[in-house]
């Protein structure tokens, strides 16, 4: 229950409690900067490019309790030497909470991947994604997180 409080003031989902419950085939897109500033920021502003690229995230409800998540980048610093995606998800109906990611040497400078979770009936989820590249100039930080609710 704690955790869920604190997400709710992280993504800006408000307090973590049940609301209406979001409809299947919703879908919420975001993508943000990834950058070196701004460490400690989550935002949920719809934006393509950054100090180093963006990164993006994508959740949508498909059925069953089912959550699907896509995510990656897009490096502006050429291709990415390594990544490490962490992600966390919860659903404050059902009081599922659960984590997505991906770690890898792609030596691409766009990279996308997806998840599908099992988060329960009804559903309002929340996602969380913090992604860490080394480019070839160096580390680049970013985090990006949503609340797919009405």
């Amino acid at each position: 229950m704690t955790l869920l409080a604190i997400f709710g003031l992280v993504v800006g989902a408000g307090p973590a409690q049940a609301g209406s419950p979001a409809s299947v085939g919703k879908t919420k897109s975001i993508t943000v900067p990834m950058d070196l500033q701004d460490k400690g920021d989550v935002t949920t502003n719809t934006t393509v490019t950054g100090t180093c690229g963006s990164i993006s995230l994508d959740i949508s409800l498909v059925g069953n309790g089912e959550l699907d998540l896509k995510f990656g980048y897009r490096s502006t610093q050429g291709p990415v030497r390594s990544h490490n995606m962490v992600g966390v998800y919860a659903n404050a109906p059902t009081f599922v909470i659960g984590s997505f990611g991906d770690v890898g040497f792609p030596n691409l400078a766009e990279f996308e991947t997806t998840d599908t979770v099992d988060i329960g009936s009804p559903a309002v989820p929340t996602a969380v994604l913090t992604v860490r590249v080394l480019t070839p100039n160096g580390p680049c930080f970013g985090v990006v997180g949503d609340l797919l609710g009405n």
